[in-house]
């Protein structure tokens, strides 16, 4: 009896490590013990990343518990790189690349082995409320933290002949309203022409190799969260860019959310993922969405090396995979 009890209690810690993923299990073999998250899927040879913004509060508003899965959930995809959508430091960004904020929000809660990994940073709204290029200057300071300019890009590979796109962009000074602000000064100096030209550029690249392009910036075009019957500034600023140049995914985050949605007789899709510290799970969505979650949470994105699909995930802070979604790929 005692030895039928051992079992059914080693079988019920076996099964869910045995669902795992591919890589999970190989860093599993090294010594990994950090755990999964349930669930959770990957898909062999693909480029596979993870999203979260609006974190750095100091280990504050559940941030640190944001750490903890996050980790869990890039080694069992075994994320190439993990992306910021801004707002990195609160509530007022940081004075230099010497700012403790770096150490309190940043370095001291994703300490774990698993984020010691690229990630690459955008500027939000609150990363402006000091010195901005402080955080651009940091990435000559930080082994992981990439911030090379204020709007960049870079291709990665997924096969032979193909390749994704990803274009980083500064969102501030796109926004008129931004313009009210104490930092006007310092927008003004960003040449927000100078800005959206370079977006067409980059946007406009024939390559035939480029199966997915995807941008990355801090305010949404569409939002079912608390900026929902806001102007729709950034909306009327990039949305007729990204339907020319056939931009699949825009992600962003500003609101404290998780959301997907998907506007009919538009080409491209749209995520929120900022919920990387502050959240109300009491929120009501203001809008239309597709999916939407109010709690503190990221989510992960996994290309498959032909191209021709995409799988995102959105994860809770307790581990829950709460959403799934397929996309594929289409011109």
């Amino acid at each position: 009896m005692t030895k039928l009890y051992f079992f059914l209690i080693l079988s019920a810690w076996l099964l869910p490590v045995a669902a795992q993923t591919k890589d999970y299990h190989a860093e599993y073999a090294k010594g990994y013990r950090g755990g999964y998250i349930r669930q959770l899927e990957s898909i062999d040879g693909a480029l596979e990343f993870a999203v979260l913004g609006d974190f750095g509060r100091g280990g504050e508003y559940f941030q640190k518990d944001i750490a903890a899965t996050l980790a869990k959930a890039v080694t069992g995809i075994n994320a190439s790189f993990i992306i910021s959508t801004g707002d990195n430091i609160y509530p007022d960004g940081v004075q230099s690349v010497q700012d403790p904020l770096w150490t309190l929000s940043f370095e001291n809660v994703f300490y774990q082995y698993p984020l010691h990994r690229p990630w690459y940073a955008i500027l939000g709204n609150h990363d402006y409320h000091q010195n901005a290029q402080a955080e651009v200057d940091y990435s000559k300071v930080s082994g992981r933290w990439n911030m090379p300019d204020r709007y960049y890009s870079f291709k990665r590979k997924l096969a032979e002949n193909a390749e994704v796109l990803f274009v980083f962009i500064d969102t501030n000074p796109l926004e008129p309203s931004s313009y009210r602000s104490h930092y006007r000064e310092e927008l003004v100096k960003q040449d927000s022409t100078k800005q959206k030209r370079w977006l067409g550029e980059v946007l406009s690249d024939p390559s035939p190799n480029i199966k997915w392009k995807i941008v990355v910036g801090h305010h949404p075009l569409y939002t079912a969260g608390n900026r929902a019957l806001n102007k729709p500034e950034m909306r009327e600023s990039l949305e007729g860019l990204f339907e020319k140049y056939k931009v699949n995914l825009y992600i962003s985050g500003h609101e404290h959310h998780l959301q997907y949605y998907k506007p009919k007789d538009k080409f491209t899709h749209h995520f929120i993922s900022g919920a990387g510290s502050e959240a109300n799970e009491k929120l009501k969505p203001r809008g239309p969405f597709d999916f939407f979650a109010p709690i503190q949470g990221f989510m992960t994105f996994s290309i498959a090396p032909a191209g021709d699909r995409l799988l995102v995930q959105a994860i809770s802070r307790k581990g829950k995979l709460l959403k799934k979604l397929q996309i594929s790929q289409s011109r």
